[in-house]
């Protein structure tokens, strides 16, 4: 049996509802896990690109915390996610009011319902409001194991801290259709956020028009700023105003904590028993001065095949003109044609050939047709059954390799329409 029970006054309430609106950026479920210290929030992206962890501390932040868990002892730990839209349901956005007008709540109780002689376990949230009028409300949530990222700053040398309202006053100018942020420190004492959007072709086409905004910063404005000049950093612009409007709401500094491009960035702020902390996924160059890398073309596909369609067309039209047409044979004038076979019509100059292999016969080809032989010219026909011992008449085997005739003497392919008096040495 787990016992969690904890009181919020209204102030605190809304600080819960305004993690709440920031966790729902990132992922539409939010963890909960609680210790005997401490409770903590965390969210994790779809594409594991971004984690955020909001720790409260049991004694600052709670009127009043008790958390006893089932196992584990003093390390022991509840967890459990729940739908973050739940949840704002619930701490609504004027749980709070300094005026104490209606609307207003007196102070907020959580418990959780997880006991053998209850059928079903809850999360259950009673607002008692000024009135006397008590709302309670009773959750689903699912036992979860949640996970923590890590993150060293120790190793993390490059860093800076500035007031997270001035930040928000910078972040208004980036367009609203941009989607990296590129963080990067001048040799001319000031430092660049840069937000833009990469440009995508296909062939002449522009998927995406490019739009940089660049705001540059004095490094004297920041509170602290200790940054290898010419060190780009970029991450997304998403994550970033999010964690920028989140920690305005506190009126608090925001720090950053990072390595180098391709290892993790951290933000992290907080006051009066509140910590978070969000930890991102970034990339960049080390290069002083260079642009963000740009995402690589998409290949035009109908370009590319239209060129293969050029040159396989250029490629059969030299081999019709190194090979002159074929001679009637006079020996093959007059004949039975063989049961197996099948008749190849010629087609007439100027009409396309539905048959044909080539695409867009042109007329000027039209005198490389082959000559009109009797239809009664013994060929050499496909056999599909895969029956080649019943086969009569040399056939091809109907694979989707070269084709090849049966015979053991002969490893030389040749056309499914060559005929018998052009093959010497075979029979």
């Amino acid at each position: 049996m787990v016992v969690l029970n904890f009181t919020l006054v209204p102030e605190a309430a809304a600080k819960v509802h305004d993690l709440l609106v920031c966790l729902g950026k990132f992922s539409d479920t939010v963890a909960i896990e609680a210790r005997r210290d401490r409770f903590t929030f965390t969210a994790l992206n779809s594409s594991k690109s971004a984690y955020a962890a909001l720790t409260l501390d049991g004694k600052q932040f709670f009127t009043s915390y008790e958390c006893v868990p089932r196992h584990g002892g003093h390390d022991g730990r509840f967890t459990c996610s729940m739908y973050t839209k739940a949840l704002l349901s619930v701490f609504k956005g004027r749980l709070y009011d300094p005026l104490g007008r209606d609307g207003a709540i007196d102070r907020c109780e959580v418990s959780v319902q997880d006991r053998p002689d209850q059928t079903e376990c809850r999360f259950i949230v009673k607002m008692v409001c000024n009135q006397g009028v008590i709302k309670t409300y009773k959750l689903t949530y699912e036992a979860v194991e949640v996970m923590h990222a890590l993150f060293d700053k120790n190793v993390a040398k490059n860093r800076w801290s500035m007031n997270s309202g001035a930040i928000k006053e910078y972040i208004e100018y980036f367009g609203t259709k941009t989607e990296m942020l590129d963080i990067f420190a001048g040799e001319d004492g000031r430092a660049v956020f840069k937000s833009y959007t990469e440009k995508i072709s296909n062939g002449k086409e522009i998927l995406k028009h490019p739009l940089v905004t660049a705001v540059a910063v004095n490094t004297s404005d920041f509170e602290d700023f200790n940054v290898q000049p010419g060190l780009h950093i970029i991450i997304s612009v998403k994550d970033f105003k999010a964690i920028v409007l989140h920690a305005d709401t506190l009126k608090t500094s925001l720090k950053a904590f990072y390595s180098q491009p391709t290892r993790p960035l951290q933000f992290n702020y907080g006051c009066d028993g509140f910590l978070c902390e969000f930890t991102l996924m970034t990339s960049g160059d080390y290069n002083a001065g260079a642009t963000p890398t740009p995402a690589p073309q998409i290949p035009s596909r109908p370009d590319s095949r239209a060129q293969s369609t050029t040159s396989e067309r250029t490629e059969n039209r030299s081999m019709r003109s190194d090979m002159p047409p074929p001679i009637k044979p006079a020996s093959r004038r007059t004949g039975r044609r063989n049961p197996g076979s099948r008749r190849v019509p010629s087609p007439k100059a100027g009409e396309p050939d539905p048959d044909s292999l080539f695409v867009g016969r042109a007329e000027e080809d039209s005198h490389w047709d082959p000559l009109d032989y009797n239809n009664e010219e013994e060929t050499l026909g496909w056999d599909a059954s895969a029956d080649h011992e019943a086969a009569v008449f040399p056939t091809f085997r109907d694979s989707g390799s070269l084709s090849r005739t049966e015979t053991e003497d002969s490893n030389e392919g040749v056309a499914p329409t060559q005929r018998v008096s052009q093959i010497k040495g075979l029979w």
